[in-house]
């Protein structure tokens, strides 16, 4: 897909894109540049919610930090 860049700098995001990442009118979207590519983030309305669970299977668990912290605890005595 392509779309073209208006005088203003203006371009509008294609509306296959758009459904399929759900933006709307009040959507924000966060541009970088990296090696000399964009790219366009999704900003969620809800960034915190969107962010549970993206860590699950991974990493230390509950279980596990707390018993490394114990550990610390003995060691700092």
């Amino acid at each position: 897909m392509q779309t073209t860049v208006s005088v203003r700098g203006q371009t509008v995001v294609p509306r296959p894109i758009r459904e399929t990442l759900g933006i709307t009118t009040s959507t924000k979207l966060e541009w970088q540049v990296r090696d000399g590519v964009i790219l366009v983030f999704v900003i969620p309305q809800d960034p915190v919610r969107a962010a549970i669970g993206i860590l699950k299977d991974r990493g230390p668990t509950t279980e596990e930090l707390l018993a490394e912290r114990k550990v610390q605890r003995e060691r700092e005595r």
